[in-house]
């Protein structure tokens, strides 16, 4: 059984958005500006904003995960279960409003 956090998943998820989106943003770059989309500041700082969201609701999923499996193989008797181990809702909520507070 995979008992990779659902946050994770939803970090990942955000992984291949930007993919995607980088893609058209590239081409848009090269139509509009007729340069790469390194060259364009605005294009590439934007692309590179919901890869930084992508890390970072990655990052925070697995610790939260981690944290909690050494909490439980520790020993301790109040281990709390977090939301993202179990939902998708509570990452897909921070990725909504890092992205955001991005742009």
């Amino acid at each position: 059984q995979n008992e990779t956090p659902k946050g994770v998943t939803v970090g990942f998820a955000t992984c291949l958005l930007f993919v995607f989106l980088t893609i058209p943003a590239a081409i848009a770059a090269k139509i509009w500006y007729g340069v790469s989309l390194a060259d364009s500041d605005w294009l590439h700082g934007s692309a590179e904003s919901l890869l930084t969201v992508t890390n970072l609701v990655t990052v925070v999923a697995f610790r939260q995960g981690l944290s909690y499996k050494e909490q439980e193989q520790s020993g301790s008797t109040d281990v709390q279960i977090p939301e993202s181990v179990l939902s998708y809702d509570p990452m897909v909520k921070l990725v909504g409003g890092l992205t955001f507070l991005a742009f």
